[in-house]
């Protein structure tokens, strides 16, 4: 399988299925989330719906972290060699990354690297004694006693409880690459790094290096929120996820840009340099796709953009099925398993499009060929065939003629 045949699923693992018992602190399936809300949703929940995930048609994963951390979202790493026992043991991630395999879906998992928890044993060690242990120079303390709340005297990522890790120190990238050459040499089949425009090029080549050294093939994506040419070329990544496709499809879907202004922010995508580069519609940080746009149909069209642009179509989980969420926690809610709730006509239409992106998968030539107020058309082309994707924002219906 070719990078450019990627058609992704993101999962957030405390959110997907669980299986086993459940302790009392796991709330029930069907709340709401909030901030601190774990469900149980584990790895063996993951292995047991691998038969749907093959079905559905995708033929990678992305989890969000599943290292060993206190809060649900598992951010706030405590031990990068340790899988979060809420989630399970290594036992049950080498069961799951077997199975994976064996159904040819590949394993892509998230590397948190800008900051640890405030519970990481470092961090730990190093606010026992004022400037005397080996780890205060592996973050940015700004006096002693550590304190946390209200303001936390040390450089953190926004909250007191990620603290960030000084990526100057030579210890702690040592350690770092040990984490990396750790779970590559299990085989996984890539890593999604977090905040990775906060640390520098410099740090992510010596991690990327540790990485492809071990796999010449690992799948290497970047969190990223702007235009992606301003980090690919000068970081050492495939792609990144590109939240403004994102971002633009929801505009022009809303019909607050034109087709012409739609064409031109993301002309970028033309460019080959950025054909890897995965096309977001939601994620774990957004809000879904569904209650944005409030329409079956306009969620399709912007399914039929997200597998007929170039770049790789990622569906994060129950956005095929039309699941609702606002803002983060509420994005975060368990999946909805009961099929009589699932949005049918999406559903069906996203397997359709996988379908067609499994059969039409690198994307070698993109031209948009009518631009105007109501319709967008362009023309997709690879060694094979040929494509006419037309768009009519007037009906919200978009066709694919072979030509």
């Amino acid at each position: 399988m070719k990078d450019s045949d990627l058609i992704l699923y993101e999962i957030f693992p405390d959110r997907f299925f669980r299986v086993g018992t459940y302790a009392k602190k796991y709330k029930k399936w069907e709340d709401l989330p909030n901030r601190n809300s774990h469900f149980g949703g584990n790895l063996r929940g993951i292995k047991e719906k691998i038969p749907y995930l093959k079905e559905l048609g995708i033929n990678c994963l992305y989890l969000t972290p599943i290292f060993k951390a206190k809060r649900p979202h598992k951010y706030d790493t405590e031990n990068y060699l340790e899988i979060d026992p809420n989630f399970g043991n290594m036992n049950d991630f080498d069961e799951l990354l077997q199975s994976l395999h064996e159904q040819n879906i590949r394993l892509i998992l998230d590397g948190v690297f800008l900051h640890t928890g405030d519970q990481f044993w470092a961090f730990k060690e190093a606010e026992k004694k004022d400037g005397e242990s080996p780890y205060w120079q592996w973050y940015f303390f700004h006096g002693y006693p550590v304190k946390r709340l209200p303001k936390p005297n040390y450089e953190n990522s926004g909250i007191y409880y990620l603290p960030r890790l000084n990526h100057n120190n030579e210890e702690v990238i040592d350690y770092l690459k040990q984490v990396v050459s750790y779970w590559t040499l299990k085989g996984i089949d890539g890593w999604r790094f977090d905040m990775p425009w906060h640390i520098g090029p410099v740090f992510w080549n010596e991690i990327v290096g540790v990485a492809k050294n071990i796999n010449p093939n690992i799948i290497l994506i970047g969190e990223y929120w702007n235009n992606p040419s301003e980090i690919l070329g000068d970081y050492p990544f495939h792609g990144v996820m590109d939240y403004i496709f994102r971002n633009e499809v929801i505009k022009l879907l809303k019909r607050k840009i034109n087709p012409i202004d739609f064409a031109e922010k993301l002309k970028y995508k033309t460019n080959s340099k950025f054909n890897r580069c995965w096309n977001m519609l939601g994620s774990h940080d957004t809000s879904r796709i569904r209650g944005v746009l409030k329409s079956d149909a306009k969620v399709k069209i912007a399914f039929t953009l997200a597998f007929t642009f170039p770049g790789n179509p990622i569906i994060y989980y129950g956005d095929e099925i039309g699941m609702f969420g606002g803002k983060d926690p509420d994005c975060r809610r368990t999946f909805v398993w009961d099929e009589k709730r699932w949005d049918l006509p999406i559903y069906e239409h996203i397997k359709n499009m996988i379908n067609f992106r499994r059969t039409f998968n690198k994307i070698q030539n993109f031209n948009f060929v009518k631009l105007d107020n109501n319709d967008i058309s362009y023309l997709i082309e690879n060694d094979d065939r040929s494509y006419l994707i037309n768009i009519d924002l007037k009906k919200f219906q978009s066709t694919i003629k072979r030509v």
